[in-house]
């Protein structure tokens, strides 16, 4: 059975086998999207995959897409019927925020090293 899409808004984490960790503190993270992603491969031809972006309480707070989404979500979880629509809204925004991150080349080769010199 498919839950409806006020169920579906109100239950934002997902099982603890399941739930996907912030990725920069390790920290739970509050909801985790998964949204359609097509990059190029070497021959120049498209491969459709998806991304998971991680909602973080810690990493988050001070994004302006992320604040009020955090807040509407209660230690559990969850989200209060009269808040399920503002949800929704909040949550397709944040997406879309989440969507036009650009890699941060710098830093990604600084974590190499990092990794490579075992100080991470």
């Amino acid at each position: 059975m498919i839950p409806d899409r006020a169920e579906a808004a109100t239950h934002t984490r997902q099982d603890a086998d399941t739930a996907l960790a912030c990725p920069h503190c390790g920290h739970a993270g509050v909801l985790t999207a998964r949204y359609p992603h097509t990059w190029h491969g070497r021959t120049g031809k498209p491969i459709h995959g998806f991304k998971a972006a991680v909602l973080c309480a810690t990493c988050d707070s001070d994004e302006a897409a992320a604040r009020e989404l955090i807040a509407l979500v209660d230690s559990n979880g969850q989200v209060s019927a009269e808040n399920t629509e503002r949800f929704i809204h909040l949550a397709v925004f944040w997406v879309e925020h989440a969507r036009g991150r650009e890699l941060d080349v710098d830093a990604l080769a600084g974590e190499e090293q990092r990794w490579r010199i075992a100080d991470l």
